[in-house]
Formats: C-alpha cells, sequence, structure tokens
C-alpha cells in the first residue's frame, strides 16, 4: 500500500493553518480580555468612606477657641464671688469668706506649701488666716489691703492666685469643675484693650 508524501505535506500544511488560526483567535481573546481588565472604572467610594474624609477635612480646618467673654458668654463677670458660691444642690459652700473662716486654725497642707513657696523673702508663714468677714466686703479688690505685689507679710496676690488656680491638673477643681481658663478671672476692656480683674461682693 502506497501513501502519498503529497498527501501528508497537505495535511500538515492543513493542520498547521489550522491551529494557528486557533492560536491567534486565543491570544486576541486574552489581549482583549487584558485590554477590559485595563479600563474597568474604580468603584464608587463607600459612604462611610465619604464620612470619614469629611471628618479628617473637619479636623484640619481652623476652628476659633472658646474662650469665655471673648468668644462665648462669660459665665464669671464678677470672677471670684461668681465661680467661689453656695452651692446647696452639691452640699459644698465654696465662699471665700467661709473658706477663709475655715482656714484660721489651719492652712491646708498644699495650699500653704504654695504660699510659702512665694511668700516674701525671709518670711515663714504661720499656716494661719486671719479672721477678714468684717474687713473684706468686695472680693478680690480688697484682698490687696495685704497681697500686693510688695507685701513684706503676706504673699502677693496675682502669684498665689496663679499658683493655686493652675497648677495640680485633674485634681485643681478650677481646672476640672469650673472648667477655669485665663478670662475666668481677667476681663478684656474693649474700649481701652486691657485685662483687669473682675470683682464684686459676695452672693450670699
Amino acid at each position: 500500500m502506497k501513501f502519498s508524501t503529497k498527501g501528508i505535506v497537505l495535511a500538515t500544511a492543513v493542520f498547521t493553518v489550522s491551529f494557528s488560526a486557533v492560536g491567534q483567535k486565543k491570544t486576541e481573546a486574552v489581549n482583549t480580555a487584558v485590554v477590559k481588565t485595563e479600563v474597568v472604572k474604580p468603584a464608587a467610594a463607600k459612604p462611610e468612606a465619604a464620612k470619614t474624609e469629611a471628618a479628617k477635612a473637619e479636623k484640619t480646618a481652623f476652628k476659633i477657641s472658646d474662650i469665655p467673654g471673648i468668644t462665648t458668654p462669660d459665665r464669671t463677670p464678677h470672677a471670684c464671688v461668681d465661680c467661689h458660691a453656695n452651692h446647696p444642690e452639691m452640699k459644698m459652700d465654696f465662699r471665700l469668706t467661709k473658706v477663709l473662716a475655715s482656714w484660721k486654725d489651719s492652712v491646708p497642707p498644699e495650699i500653704l506649701k504654695k504660699a510659702q513657696i512665694i511668700a516674701p523673702d525671709g518670711r515663714k508663714l504661720s499656716g494661719k488666716h486671719p479672721d477678714i468677714k468684717d474687713l473684706v466686703k468686695t472680693i478680690p479688690n480688697d484682698c490687696f489691703m495685704c497681697h500686693v505685689r510688695d507685701s513684706k507679710v503676706a504673699p502677693p496676690f496675682t502669684k498665689l492666685l496663679h499658683a493655686i488656680h493652675l497648677e495640680g491638673g485633674e485634681k485643681n477643681h478650677f481646672l476640672t469643675m469650673a472648667n477655669g481658663t485665663c478670662t475666668s478671672c481677667h476681663k478684656l476692656d474693649e474700649k481701652t484693650g486691657t485685662m483687669g480683674l473682675g470683682s464684686g461682693e459676695e452672693k450670699k
């Protein structure tokens, strides 16, 4: 039995062409798929992600500070006497005449320690505060009878009040319970642009 080499060559050629054509189609299909993958649009951002971005933008935006008496209402226009008041609902009387009366025998150690540090040179504090209920009517104006800047017998008022009100962190009631700031005591005179101390009569 004889085989025709021409038939074999022709069959081989046909098979090769067919295979190449199939391969080419596969390649084109793959390339098309790649192109389609590259042009797929990204998914829309989720609402949660959008809110997060908005929150970040808000945090970085400038915001005016809350300054009592300047940008927010002044809760203590008379300074000391508006804060040091009687609070029967808390069963606590913070009025300064009452507080100082309790110091006639002994000033609290933490207060005495701060006062001694800023006391006039060479002055050893007794650890007791004199009775002032008949002398002091307007607070803190009347306090300057003794606590003046160059006093030789008592700690100067400014240093003493700053030490008492601005030190101690979370243990300081002025900074925590009262949310105290500089303008809780210091008041701006809008006409002159100067800062002074609020003052007034103690509340009954």
